[in-house]
């Protein structure tokens, strides 16, 4: 038995058995997906952890800096202390915006008069029976029914405020030009909103098909962006309790406790860097223990945004402390051991520095994959 789809060749009755079974399957991918960004969404301590483990050590040390005579090392020291603390809010913030981008779209509607309109719309787009599930009778029942004003008034409320409100969403989308004329219109403007609209089975799977892999491509660069925003904030974490130890053990900080101040905001600027590249690192070697000749993950902006802004604070981070570093030890004020630490330190974290950067760079050079002929 064959049943014709509009607009596609007909389609058996095993097909279509076979397509409601792929739709089934679908829903259960997606809905795994969905349950992982979720997860990610409710940020499993992440944005829990971070105020608490940034307020106190961050304000004990600012505290100690900004109190008293400012010197230009004070400065230094304070900016270098600021991009620390904003490598993991940068972290976040992406994630958060690669969240929201995840569970909402673009949505495109055509206009009766071939204008177009932009909307947004949640990931999951609205379902409507697919044309070619009912017999010519069923099919003018469940018309008959889709405008009765009981079905109506539930996604359109019978009183004027509500009516009131879709009427201005309509109008500021560019769905119409002027208010819907009755609750039958706004409802199919509602519909439209929701990217709910007819379609027969063989729509719905091409549909189904192209937002798993949407959905697909979205996650694995939250999840990854994740590991690299707890592991910025984990490297952050340590710098913030070794400038607090240092400060709270002296309540007057002199030059020898701002040398180590120095040396410990020195240290986390490579340390920050090779932390967020290191998921990247991670999926690099698997691809190459799986025969990969050359990767490309280190090309794709969407999977190294993190490190390039960590590495941007990182750079600024290094700069105002290695400059805080030279005037304080110019100043021939730090006792001898602390001197010499103090110039250890900004010796092995440059070149940790520059090894981390230099390593960075290899990496994305060295990622592309050669173009055969």
């Amino acid at each position: 038995m064959t049943i014709p789809v509009d607009g596609t060749a007909p389609v058996t009755a095993a097909e279509r058995a076979a397509i409601r079974s792929y739709l089934q399957r679908s829903e259960v991918r997606l809905s795994t997906i969905h349950r992982v960004a979720s997860a990610l969404l409710s940020g499993a301590g992440l944005m829990v952890l971070l105020p608490a483990i940034e307020r106190d050590a961050v304000v004990v040390v600012l505290r100690s800096l900004l109190s008293g005579k400012a010197t230009l090392a004070d400065a230094l020291l304070v900016v270098a202390v600021l991009t620390s603390v904003a490598v993991p809010f940068v972290a976040l913030a992406l994630l958060l915006r690669d969240l929201t981008t995840f569970y909402f779209h673009a949505n495109h509607l055509r206009r009766s008069d071939g204008r177009d309109a932009f909307t947004p719309r949640f990931t999951l787009t609205g379902i409507r029976l697919p044309d070619d599930e009912l017999g010519p009778e069923a099919a003018a029942a469940l018309a008959e029914a889709r405008v009765d004003p009981e079905s109506v008034h539930l996604l359109v409320p019978d009183n004027d405020a509500s009516r009131a409100g879709i009427d201005a969403r309509t109008v500021a989308y560019g769905l119409t030009d002027t208010a819907p004329a009755d609750d039958r219109e706004r409802a199919d403007a509602l519909f439209a909103l929701a990217a709910s609209r007819p379609r027969n089975l063989v729509e719905e799977v091409s549909k189904v098909e192209h937002g798993l892999a949407r959905h697909v491509l979205g996650i694995q660069v939250i999840v990854l962006r994740y590991a690299k925003a707890l592991l910025a904030l984990l490297a952050t974490a340590l710098c913030a309790f070794s400038t607090s130890a240092v400060v709270e053990s002296h309540p007057v900080i002199d030059t020898g406790e701002r040398v180590w101040l120095a040396g410990i905001l020195m240290i986390w600027a490579p340390v920050a860097i090779v932390a967020v590249a290191t998921p990247v690192w991670w999926l690099e070697n698997r691809l190459r223990s799986e025969g990969a000749a050359h990767t490309a993950v280190s090309h794709d902006k969407e999977m190294t945004a993190v490190e390039r802004a960590t590495i941007a604070l990182a750079l600024l981070g290094f700069t105002s402390a290695l400059a805080a570093m030279a005037i304080l030890l110019g100043t021939g004020d730090p006792s001898v051991v602390t001197g010499r630490v103090g110039a250890a330190t900004a010796v092995v974290s440059t070149l940790a520095m520059a090894a981390a950067l230099l390593l960075w760079l290899r990496r994305t050079r060295t990622a592309v994959i050669p173009a055969t002929t």
